[in-house]
């Protein structure tokens, strides 16, 4: 598949998963999910480590006497431990690590460079327990170089893969990367376009207007022929398009999104996808 501005039409063929870990519950989750497709997909993955400390301190460590201590040597073993739940996770799998100092944001955005796809959980450690989405996962999504996937759900058990449609370039790109997780994991594809309700208050699309939705035909059409496949269409129609979304993503073993719609010109993450991210209760994919 080709490569397009801001990532990819689809997955870059035969690059590596990367996955950030931190030590983190959730980023434990995300290596699971991270070895369990990248064992489906046949690449390797690489579980990454962003090692701040050095910005701050150059006492690094060891401490004198005491073998593999320090702040190198914490960072060191919270790899070893990603490193060792992937295989663990999946025997057969070819896992790489990589420690790179720096910020996680910068780290990750620059090693998107090399992945087909990076993982990544909600939040980290440095996250406030009550947010849904962390500062460092809502970054990535606007500033990485190929699709991210933010996991909620380690092992989700639903067979439906969904990419919501509105039309725009990046929706088209979404749902090439949608097509691409649905058949390495073995899930139908489901094409979604969340309209307005209409005026005489009548609150379902008919059987005609989803066959003939303009937006699902122009989705539809980048399926081509692609055997084992199988896709279905809806339109559903909500007064909140982020809201019916939220609602879909139970149903879902992910959601994917494009990064913005038609409308928001200049920026790099739209309403939508913000608000997905925040309240999604499920797996999401964003795809610039």
């Amino acid at each position: 598949m080709t490569s397009g501005r801001g990532g990819t039409a689809g997955m870059r063929e035969g690059k590596p998963v990367m996955v950030g870990y931190d030590g983190s519950d959730e980023s434990k989750r995300a290596v699971l999910w991270a070895s369990r497709y990248a064992g489906a997909a046949e690449v390797p993955l690489v579980v990454a480590h962003a090692f701040i400390w050095p910005y701050f301190t150059d006492r690094l460590g060891p401490v004198a006497g005491v073998e593999d201590s320090g702040l190198r040597g914490d960072a060191h073993r919270i790899l070893a431990e990603g490193l060792d739940l992937a295989r663990r996770s999946e025997p057969d799998l070819e896992v790489h690590d990589r420690m790179v100092t720096g910020a996680p944001t910068g780290v990750l955005t620059t090693l998107s460079n090399e992945a087909s796809l990076l993982v990544t959980g909600t939040r980290g450690l440095g996250g406030f327990s009550g947010l849904l989405i962390g500062s460092v996962s809502l970054h990535l999504v606007s500033t990485a170089s190929c699709p991210v996937m933010v996991v909620r759900d380690a092992r989700p058990t639903h067979d439906t893969v969904l990419v919501a449609v509105d039309g725009s370039p990046e929706s088209d790109r979404a749902v090439m990367v949608a097509t691409e997780l649905a058949r390495i994991l073995h899930k139908s594809l489901r094409l979604l376009h969340v309209g307005a309700p209409h005026r005489d208050g009548i609150a379902e699309a008919s059987s005609r207007e989803v066959e003939q939705d303009p937006i699902l035909e122009q989705a539809s059409a980048l399926l081509g022929e692609r055997a084992g496949l199988t896709a279905t269409r809806d339109l559903v129609l909500a007064a909140s398009v982020p809201g019916r979304i939220v609602e879909e993503t139970e149903r879902a073993a992910c959601v994917v999104l494009g990064a913005k719609g038609g409308n928001t010109l200049g920026i790099r993450l739209g309403s939508t996808v913000h608000a997905v991210l925040h309240h999604a209760g499920g797996n999401v994919v964003v795809v610039r």
